[in-house]
């Protein structure tokens, strides 16, 4: 069960590579360089979202967004007054309790897993000049 979310995370960019080699014709074009293509593409798109995804995750834990999150809270105590009771104060102050509560950047299986999906997007294209 510890290991669910990678699996499941793995899974997912299985599913939706296959999804894109369907898409670019994985089984409708009769060359095998078209098909080769196929799957490198599947397998470069899911590494550059994943790639992303996970430079974003690493970029979110250094506190590069906490102005973002502290404009957002300061709109919405200024919108609806009445809602939101805690007034975060000045930006120090709410950039000292996010740095307390923020954890290293541990969960970088985001950003192996888009290293293996470009690595295998790049034999494909290896296999690709080879074929064709």
């Amino acid at each position: 069960m510890k290991n669910l979310k990678y699996y499941v995370q793995a899974g997912v960019g299985l599913l939706l590579a296959f999804v894109i080699m369907i898409y670019r014709g994985l089984f409708s074009k009769p060359a095998l360089s078209d098909k080769v293509m196929a799957i490198g593409d599947g397998f470069t798109v899911v590494a550059v979202l994943y790639l992303g995804f996970g430079a974003i995750m690493w970029v979110s834990t250094t506190g590069f967004f906490d102005i973002f999150g502290y404009a957002a809270k300061k709109a919405a105590h200024a919108i609806i007054p009445g809602m939101i009771q805690d007034d975060v104060g000045r930006y120090y102050e709410y950039k000292v309790e996010k740095e307390a509560k923020r954890k290293g950047f541990l969960e970088n299986f985001t950003l192996k897993l888009g290293v293996i999906f470009l690595i295998l997007s790049i034999l494909f294209l290896f296999v690709w000049y080879q074929v064709a």
